[in-house]
């Protein structure tokens, strides 16, 4: 299997090149559509070597020094350009969790949210995004699902 570079372009155009199907080498199932690439899919050879080295030597970076054969600083610098390109372009634009809802004074007390049962991972999902479910719940929810499918 050929290993296809980042930032693959258009011959004809030199545009980015992004992927459209997907195949399963066991069966040759083809699923197409529109693929959004994560953020790892953009980096170069070298900062997904210089990521891989992190991840390998649990990010002390003495250990990076002679793995590299790179000084601290300069590895410091290198993970500072890593971080600033894996960085969201602004955590700003990321919808707001909602609020829990708040009792009246002096009236009954708020109702907790139902408890999901049996509900599809969209579904579960969608609670957790709303913020009626808490993340650890939300996994348990979703683990519990596909255990009975």
């Amino acid at each position: 299997m050929k290993l296809l570079p980042p930032h693959l372009l258009c011959p004809s155009c030199q545009g980015p090149l992004r992927p459209v199907v997907l195949q399963c080498d066991e069966c040759n199932l083809r699923v197409e559509g529109h693929f959004q690439r994560n953020e790892f899919a953009s980096l170069g050879a070298d900062d997904l070597h210089l990521l891989r080295i992190f991840i390998h030597t649990e990010g002390r970076i003495r250990d990076m020094e002679a793995a590299l054969g790179l000084s601290y600083p300069t590895i410091k610098s290198r993970l500072a350009g890593l971080r600033a390109k894996l960085s969201p372009p602004d955590l700003s634009s990321r919808p707001e969790p909602r609020p829990e809802p708040q009792p009246e004074p002096g009236g009954p007390p708020a109702e907790a949210p139902e408890p999901a049962g049996g509900e599809a991972p969209r579904d579960v999902l969608r609670q957790l995004e709303e913020g009626r479910i808490p993340f650890d719940e939300a996994i348990r929810l979703i683990r519990q699902s596909r255990r009975r499918s």
